[in-house]
């Protein structure tokens, strides 16, 4: 026989430690079948892969335990952006979970934007560990687009 919980909310016994009104809808023991990890499954494994071995480091702390790949944008919010790099960042699980929900502001989801479509003016900034002093970024190419042009 099953041992019932009380459920945190109202104590109403449980199987699980919320009763069925008061489930969370990102907990509700369903996979979301939408999100990339499950709608192409091997694709997202080989992405997820790949980037934690190019970044071997959480971008927030600098952790190297536990990584993981998290959207900047969230997958709900652009789902057509699920495997775009530029909305991508290697996250520690910690950090990962403390920004789980956190909806990206208007401005950084107009940058990934300008990032995937190509015509971001900016350097392509690769991030470094906290504490590390080498920084590596792509020099642009020049003020009028060729490498060595001058005014």
């Amino acid at each position: 026989m099953t041992r019932l919980k009380p459920c945190i909310v109202c104590g109403t016994p449980s199987l699980d430690t919320r009763c069925d009104d008061h489930q969370l809808p990102t907990h509700s023991g369903t996979p979301n079948v939408d999100h990339p990890a499950y709608a192409n499954r091997t694709r997202w494994k080989n992405l997820s892969r790949r980037l934690r071995r190019q970044q071997p480091f959480c971008e927030r702390c600098g952790s190297r335990d536990r990584l993981s790949v998290d959207h900047i944008v969230r997958f709900t919010d652009r789902p057509e952006w699920a495997y775009e790099l530029p909305n991508l960042r290697v996250l520690c699980k910690p950090c990962n979970s403390e920004l789980a929900g956190v909806k990206a502001s208007p401005e950084v989801e107009a940058a990934i934007a300008a990032k995937i479509r190509g015509d971001d003016p900016h350097l392509s900034y690769s991030p470094t560990p906290p504490g590390s002093r080498r920084e590596r970024y792509t020099p642009p190419r020049g003020i009028f687009g060729q490498k060595g042009d001058r005014p």
